[in-house]
Parts: structure tokens; C-alpha cells; sequence
């Protein structure tokens, strides 16, 4: 069985906690379950506590999100309905969440998990805080990311430098160009990765290169969707995992071999155009608003749950910016 970011499906805590008539008819489809509410929808189960006031239409934000984010990776690859849906849980407090993600959560406010056994994904799941007002453009599409991508890295898993990388773009910009500062500091200091390091990492770097990692693995994911598509992107990290870089490069993009991409790549930083810019097409995943549902902190509610083992599970968080490699991704073996 192999894990990687995920949505489990839930125990829910019964609680005592008591809702206004309002709260239990915000919506046809929305059932109480203990102190909790739950909205099904095609491909999520969305998962709020008691008190949390939900503003908007979740379901329907979701919902496009995703539709986007496939289309925007996955424009070839016929994704269908998510069986088992993805579990989206919005914790009220952020005790909640630390005790699903675990150590470092503190400096996060989202998280993705997935599981996968025999061919298939059997677990899919994102955990926000929901006491931060901006979780949806901060956190949300850039889980949702992890989540839509493993549709095509099923059988292999996708390499941390691509998958990092790519759910960056999700992200509002001026969180990505935090990634580009971080990386230029980096290489001034003589501090970056070599490609043939970043891009065959088996596990996360030392905590305190992970600054250096995001803006990396981002700034060549920019490159390479300069050069060619999202959709060829997609192809060579998919050929490069089952045959190797060099002939992948040279398939995909007509690059000799990693020394050569390397080159390519630094040219690219050197003559200015690595700068993290903003466009149309790469905010197209993006919200419109930054965040549909705020905490009501004089409600008292339980974010307890006790979902499935995640023992062995990669679990990846999406990163608070609080400067140059600090705090920029949590990972634990649980």
C-alpha cells in the first residue's frame, strides 16, 4: 500500500453543542451529524463544526476548483466522479487541526492527504483552518492541487520537486513571488540545489532548505511551462519517472540531459525572465474571493475525529510565508 496527501473518511465526535434554526436550514443537502455539518456534493464531503459560519457556496467554489484545476493539468486525462470523495474538514479552532496534521502545523493552514492501494486511490482528504480568513486563497487550491494530480501518478509516485512545484501556481502571487525571494537568496548565498539533487529527492530536504526547495521546485515548474505546455509538463515528469530525465528531456523538450536543462535554467533566472510574474491563465484556479466561511470564536465546538491509521502516510502542508526557509512545509511519518 502506498500513501501520500489524503481524505479519510470520518468518525464524527456526538456533542451536545446546540445549532440555530438558521444554521440547520443553511442548505437542502447539508445534514447534522453530531456537532458537525456535512454537505455532500459530487466529488466532496465538506465537513464543518457547529458555530462556523459558512458564507457562500462552498459546495459550488469546490466544485469549480476542481473542474478547473483539471482542466488546467489534466486537459487530455478523462478524470472521473471521485469515489471515495474527498473529505474536505474546516476546523473552527486551530487545536482541531493541529491534532489531524500533527508537528508543524502551527506554521500551516492546510493539509493534504491521499492514500493509495492496489492501482487506486482509497483515501483523499484536506484539513484547513478555518480560523484564518484567508485559507482559501492561501491553502485551498494549492491541496486541492496535490489532490487533482494524483489522478496521473497513481501507480508512481509523483516527484516532491513536480508536485510541489506545480500546486505552487495555485497559489495568489504574492505568496510566489515569497518562493522567488526565497530562491534568489539562495543562490546568492551559494545555497541552491543542483537539478540532478532537486529533481531525484526521495523524501523532503532538511527543514531548513525547504525554503530554498519550494522556490526551486516552483521556478523550474515556470520554466518548463514557458518552454512548452502544462500538459507536456505533465508528460515528462510522467516519462522521466518511469525511464529517466535525460531521455525525458530529450522526448519532451529537446534537452540533451539534466547538465544541459540546468543550463537552460539558470540562463532563464540570469536574463531576468524567472521573475515570478502573474497571468490569466496562471491564476485560473485561484477563488474569487479570498475566503466563504469565518469562525464565530464564542462558539465552543469539537474538532475531535478519529479517522483511519495514518501510520506511514506522507502528509504535506501548505506553508505559511513567514520568511526566507521558515515555515515553508511541515512533513511527518505518523
Amino acid at each position: 500500500m502506498r500513501h501520500l496527501p489524503i481524505c479519510l473518511a470520518l468518525v464524527f465526535v456526538l456533542g451536545s453543542a446546540s445549532v440555530s434554526p438558521a444554521e440547520e436550514s443553511q442548505a437542502a443537502n447539508v445534514r447534522r451529524s453530531g456537532t458537525w455539518f456535512i454537505e455532500e456534493t459530487q466529488n466532496f464531503s465538506i465537513c464543518w463544526p457547529a458555530g462556523y459560519r459558512v458564507q457562500g457556496d462552498l459546495a459550488a467554489t469546490f466544485e469549480q476548483m476542481r473542474e478547473k484545476l483539471c482542466a488546467t493539468w489534466l486537459p487530455k486525462h478523462e478524470v472521473s466522479a471521485w469515489q471515495p470523495k474527498c473529505h474536505i474538514v474546516i476546523h473552527a479552532r486551530f487545536e482541531g487541526y493541529a491534532k489531524e496534521v500533527g508537528p508543524g502545523a502551527r506554521q500551516t493552514t492546510g493539509s493534504s492527504l491521499l492514500d493509495f492501494d492496489q492501482g487506486r486511490i482509497t483515501l483523499r482528504r484536506i484539513d484547513i483552518r478555518g480560523d484564518r480568513a484567508d485559507w482559501l486563497s492561501e491553502a485551498f487550491a494549492h491541496e486541492l492541487t496535490h489532490v487533482v494530480l494524483a489522478e496521473r501518478f497513481i501507480d508512481t509516485p509523483i516527484p516532491h520537486w513536480a508536485d510541489e512545484g506545480m500546486a505552487i501556481q495555485a497559489d495568489p502571487v504574492a505568496k510566489r513571488q515569497l518562493h522567488g525571494r526565497d530562491l534568489h537568496s539562495a543562490i546568492a548565498a551559494g545555497g541552491e540545489f543542483r537539478l540532478a539533487e532537486l529533481l531525484t529527492l526521495d523524501r523532503y530536504p532538511h527543514p531548513s532548505r525547504m525554503g530554498t526547495f519550494y522556490g526551486q521546485s516552483a521556478s523550474i515548474v515556470e520554466f518548463l511551462t514557458q518552454i512548452g505546455t502544462r500538459e507536456q509538463l505533465v508528460a515528462f515528469v510522467e516519462q522521466a519517472t518511469a525511464a529517466g530525465y535525460d531521455k525525458a528531456l530529450r522526448d519532451v523538450y529537446a534537452i540533451a540531459g539534466v547538465g544541459s536543462f540546468e543550463q537552460k535554467w539558470r540562463q532563464h533566472l540570469r536574463t531576468g525572465q524567472g521573475r515570478t510574474t502573474i497571468s490569466k491563465r496562471e491564476t485560473a484556479a485561484q477563488p474569487d474571493s479570498q475566503s466563504l466561511a469565518t469562525a464565530d470564536p464564542a462558539v465552543a465546538t469539537s474538532d475531535v475525529y478519529k479517522p483511519p491509521s495514518r501510520r506511514g502516510a506522507v502528509l504535506f502542508v501548505a506553508p505559511k510565508n513567514t520568511g526566507p526557509g521558515v515555515g515553508r512545509l511541515a512533513r511527518d511519518f505518523l
